[in-house]
C-alpha cells in the first residue's frame, strides 16, 4: 500500500498526472467500446499464445519420433518467426 502511495505521488508530479487530476474523465477514449480492428487484434495475440507450445511440441514430438532432429531445427524457428508477426500484427491492429 505505501509502495503505491509513493508511485501516486510520483505520478502526480508529473504533467500527464497534473492534466489528469484537472480535468478526470479525460480519457473518454477508455469508455468506448473497441471496434472490429480491436476485436481482431486481440484475437490475434490470443491466439499467438495458444498456437505457439503446442506447435512447438508437436514439432519436438515429430522429430523424436521419426528420429529427424531437422524438422525442430527448421521448424522450430519457423513456428517462432510466425508467432512473433502473429502477435506483432495483434498488437498494431487495434492501435495499442
Amino acid at each position: 500500500m505505501v509502495l503505491l502511495r509513493s508511485f501516486a505521488r510520483k505520478l502526480e508530479q508529473t504533467k500527464f498526472g497534473q492534466k489528469s487530476l484537472i480535468k478526470p474523465d479525460g480519457q473518454p477514449i477508455l469508455k468506448q467500446q473497441p471496434g472490429a480492428r480491436g476485436y481482431v487484434g486481440l484475437v490475434l495475440l490470443v491466439m499467438s499464445f495458444l498456437i505457439s507450445l503446442p506447435a512447438l511440441a508437436f514439432l519436438t514430438y515429430l522429430s523424436v519420433k521419426l528420429t529427424k532432429p531437422i524438422i525442430i531445427s527448421v521448424g522450430g524457428p519457423v513456428v517462432f518467426i510466425l508467432v512473433h508477426i502473429m502477435f506483432g500484427v495483434g498488437v498494431y491492429q487495434p492501435g495499442f
